[in-house]
């Protein structure tokens, strides 16, 4: 009995230390799990070199393991990053940088001026065909240099002071030069080395700790400047082809949040997504447009090309389409009806006298179902009001294509960077100084500065897209 009583003894010891262990470890798990974020992200392959990202998507990865000179706030201002401070000229052509001391790459090695220079000069490099270059061509005789009718050694456009200040000298006057350092492109990569993802060498809070055919791990960077601040220890980003299941991973509680920049909430969803709790709209300076062929038989007539914008209701695609709170580039009142019945007679006119009765409008979607509807309902009112041919389609040749800018400033004109090097042949003397400028000769059909939409839990706090599309999952608070 006495043996039967001490087994029992150590039996009901044994099981009050494993109930004991066990509750430690789901403590621990739970406290663990508040460190983790994890989100989906289309499966594609993603190019990790911030001096070559060209996409929202792309961006949203590349912005977790690299950051730049200045960021935007949660309140949408500008603001110093590895910058410790920034100073301009009173014409705004000349601005100069410091950076931070002791800031270091994730190998723990110093970041230096001379990682920056190199980076933003490799961009200015033809050989390299950086789709970005353009937006660097208001830096003082890049276009030359870009052009190879110049040597890196006559450059002047930027300029390497001491150890820790770079001076940049501008062709123009560039108010937000400050706001434009924020974009990934300009973001630096350690000088000599290559963009490999096994053993890839980041500035920002996260490194990679590894890349799947599933899903990407980032995990906490300790030599970050930053590093005491960033709360978030672990970050998954699962791969997920099909935007329906990337889009049921939120209701499943499988993310922390579904949204842009990293994935677009389809167009099936849309309607039911911003009537939840934890929808979210972002506004962003992000524009969209469409892109014109003006050597198309229609569309190189600028009276029809203008009347053809006229009719584009921004506002009614922003609403019924996109379902947020995206907002027209260029207001419009609404047509009366003998208004539009003297456009109809101007376009039939054309038509008529041009033999253009059987010439079809060919627009060009990017690849995704809402962009394929937004297409559809602002063609509708060419076919309806004007009784022009058109046709959609997601690849190949066209007169229009649905497309996306992004400089990263609040300036809403600044998509005149787009125009004057694709219509105007980056002549600076023909830069726009207005959005109504946009209007004089219709090279692009404004749509509207894009809104983000976020679906967020209620337990994640600090979720913030900033004007240039970025979420940055440093600042994010688990509860």
């Amino acid at each position: 009995m006495k043996k039967f009583f001490k087994l029992f003894l150590m039996l009901m010891a044994l099981t009050l230390v494993a109930c004991s262990n066990n509750k430690k470890e789901k403590k621990d798990e739970t406290k663990t799990s508040n460190t983790e974020i994890t989100t989906a992200i289309k499966k594609q392959e993603y190019n990790l070199d911030p001096k070559l990202s060209n996409s929202l998507n792309n961006d949203a990865v590349v912005s977790q393991l690299f950051e730049g000179l200045t960021e935007y706030s949660s309140h949408g201002k500008i603001a110093l990053n590895q910058a410790e401070n920034i100073e301009k000229s009173e014409d705004f052509k000349k601005w100069k940088i410091t950076l931070r001391k002791n800031l270091k790459w994730s190998d723990g090695s110093d970041i230096t001026v001379e990682d920056y220079v190199e980076s933003w000069l490799s961009i200015l490099s033809s050989e390299n065909k950086n789709p970005n270059a353009f937006k660097l061509f208001f830096i003082k005789d890049a276009k030359t240099i870009y052009d190879g009718k110049a040597k890196l050694k006559e450059f002047n456009g930027i300029k390497i002071l001491d150890k820790n200040t770079i001076e940049v000298n501008m062709e123009y006057p560039v108010k937000n030069f400050d706001e434009i350092l924020s974009n990934v492109f300009m973001f630096p990569t350690k000088k000599d080395t290559k963009i490999e993802k096994e053993n890839l060498i980041t500035n920002s809070a996260f490194k990679i700790k590894s890349y799947g055919d599933e899903e990407i791990v980032l995990e906490k960077n300790e030599n970050y400047w930053d590093n005491v601040n960033t709360k978030v220890k672990k970050v998954t980003l699962k791969l997920v082809e099909n935007d329906i299941l990337a889009y049921q991973l939120f209701d499943l509680k499988q993310v922390d949040f579904f949204g842009l920049p990293f994935y677009e909430i389809p167009y099936e969803r849309r309607a039911d997504s911003s009537k939840k709790p934890e929808f979210l709209n972002f506004k962003t300076n992000i524009f969209e447009f469409l892109s014109l062929d003006t050597k198309n038989e229609i569309l190189k007539n600028e009276t029809l090309r203008k009347d053809l914008e006229t009719v584009i209701d921004s506002k009614f695609i922003a609403e019924f389409v996109l379902y947020n709170n995206s907002t027209p580039l260029i207001a419009k009142e609404q047509l009366l009806s003998e208004k539009l019945a003297k456009l109809k007679e101007e376009v039939e006119g054309i038509i008529n006298s041009s033999k253009l009765q059987e010439k079809i409008i060919t627009l060009k979607y990017n690849g995704t179902k809402l962009s394929e509807r937004v297409l559809a309902s602002l063609s509708k009112e060419w076919i309806d009001k004007y009784k022009i041919k058109v046709s959609i389609k997601n690849e190949g040749e066209s007169a229009v294509t649905h497309s996306t800018f992004n400089i990263g400033t609040t300036d809403e004109t600044d998509i005149k960077y787009y125009i004057n090097h694709y219509y105007q042949n980056d002549d600076f003397s023909k830069m726009y100084e207005s959005v109504e400028d946009l209007q004089k000769e219709n090279f692009i059909f404004p749509l509207y500065k894009r809104s983000f939409s976020v679906l967020v839990h209620n337990n994640i706090q600090g979720l913030y897209v900033s004007p240039n599309g970025t979420l940055l999952i440093k600042n994010l608070l688990k509860q």
